[in-house]
């Protein structure tokens, strides 16, 4: 999702795509600048987090990394130690399960046993030592790396932010942290109502992992054991925050809630462990898509449900449009500014791929309405949706910033009834569209419906296309 820049950031801020924009950090600057300055080596703790947040989620300004790499040794650690004592008690109270990232290591917290959950770290390790064994020949890694199209560290990196900015949105808005994201899922889990059976082991995958974890709670009486796996350990605290220490649905009844963090690429799930698997807008990150669904349909136990949702092509077309004109414009060629998104024959050959049974894709699209673009792009940063593609430009100058800016204000304004305006008469802001394509399939059952087999059938098309010609003709003639 491609992003103008605030006019407020310096000429070197990183602008980026759908999936979009890199930050600029006006917010920290002046934390670096003071501590810079001064020598001094403490600072506030909700400074440190939040430069923490930034520097783990964006490059920065040229300026920024010269400073931070100046002070990085002289007082980061002495801040990262003042923090420890006030995050102790949460981390020892912690349930996270660290599986297998590519390559990242395995930590599990003393007092989680897995063997009665769905959980399998000892397969996820398998899978890891085998990858990196693969990738020693130069060759197959030069291979793999050229099939590549998103940096899962950066977008690991964009997910810490995301909980960082939802946790600081919740403060205001207490039903929850972000409108879009909690509609998405409650339109996905509507798919669920429709469904006359009991999903007792669920597990949310990436994405909107917290809507969707406080909605199952909220919204079911089923769930028995809901395990959250993300990419990101600071999402998983948030959910954790969100949900409480002693989780209950809506009947009241306990629920065993297991945070995870690991990799849609090599989930740490056990073969035919779960009766559902739900993801809100959390693969179409995955740079392995199929393999990422293959894993998940194979955690399901027979006759159980992968449910979906991922954007679509037309996500963010307007922001497109400007982008590219803006460019044009101010220099002379057009770049790559949104990732590789699916359309919907995309999605349904997907869940053949993955062997999923009785597939179903159907497309909602959502338009909302902003401000202006800068919001837009402040709110693709919350919901970690700027660009990660591998072969993203490094900015976007500020004056093809601000040009795209002006270009998407003046060709997409946002209708009346969209406007944030009190007055229902201005036509301000500007409308971002939002595809969304939803997939349901089924892992294979004896008890599922299935196609007769070949040469079995008794009547032909071309009699019955006669047959029904007939019956035409004489209502025709009869009228």
């Amino acid at each position: 999702m491609c992003a103008p820049s605030s006019p407020s950031a310096s000429s070197s801020s990183s602008i980026h795509d759908l999936h979009a924009p890199t930050c600029f950090v006006p917010q920290s600057a002046p934390i670096f600048a003071r501590a810079h300055e001064s020598g001094d080596a403490t600072v506030a703790t909700g400074d440190v987090h939040r430069v923490l947040t930034t520097l783990g989620a964006c490059a920065g300004t040229g300026e920024l990394r010269a400073i931070a790499r100046r002070m990085w040794g002289r007082w980061v650690s002495t801040a990262l130690n003042a923090t420890h004592d006030a995050s102790s008690s949460l981390r020892a109270n912690q349930r996270t399960i660290r599986a297998v990232c590519s390559s990242n290591v395995v930590c599990m917290t003393k007092d989680e046993s897995v063997h009665a959950t769905p959980i399998d770290v000892k397969g996820a390790e398998r899978r890891a030592r085998e990858r990196a064994e693969m990738l020693r020949d130069k060759q197959t890694a030069a291979a793999v790396q050229a099939m590549m199209i998103f940096d899962r560290e950066l977008i690991k990196a964009r997910r810490d932010r995301a909980a960082f900015l939802q946790r600081e949105a919740l403060q205001t808005r207490r039903t929850a942290p972000d409108g879009l994201l909690d509609e998405l899922a409650r339109r996905l889990l509507d798919r669920l109502l429709d469904i006359k059976r009991d999903f007792k082991r669920v597990v949310v995958l990436g994405g909107a992992s917290e809507a969707i974890t406080r909605r199952l709670l909220a919204e079911r009486n089923d769930v028995e054991t809901i395990v959250v796996v993300d990419l990101s350990a600071d999402m998983l605290n948030f959910v954790k925050s969100v949900v409480g220490e002693a989780p209950k649905r809506r009947d009241g009844a306990s629920v065993e809630v297991l945070y995870v963090q690991g990799d849609e690429e090599n989930l740490p799930l056990k073969e035919e462990s779960v009766d559902a698997v739900i993801s809100c807008l959390g693969l179409h990150w995955v740079n392995d898509l199929p393999g990422a669904m293959s894993q998940a349909a194979r955690a399901l136990v027979p006759d159980g449900l992968f449910l979906s949702s991922i954007f679509g092509g037309n996500t963010l077309q307007e922001l497109r449009m400007a982008c590219a004109l803006a460019e044009s414009e101010r220099e002379g060629g057009v770049s790559c500014r949104v990732s590789p998104l699916a359309h919907v024959r995309d999605a349904g050959n997907l869940l053949g791929r993955a062997n999923l049974r009785l597939p179903a894709v159907d497309v909602d699209s959502v338009v909302v309405g902003y401000d202006s673009p800068m919001e837009l792009v402040e709110h693709l940063r919350k919901m970690a949706e700027t660009n990660a593609g591998l072969s993203r430009r490094p900015f976007l100058s500020r004056h093809t910033a601000l040009a795209a800016s002006a270009l998407y204000s003046d060709m997409f304004p946002a209708s009346a009834a969209q406007a944030s305006s009190t007055d229902a008469n201005a036509r301000s802001g500007v409308e971002a569209t939002y595809e969304i394509l939803y997939m349901t399939g089924w892992r294979a059952h004896d008890s599922q419906q299935a196609p007769k087999s070949r040469g079995s059938a008794t009547v032909s098309l071309a009699d019955l296309q006669k047959h029904l010609g007939n019956g035409a003709d004489a209502s025709t003639k009869a009228t």
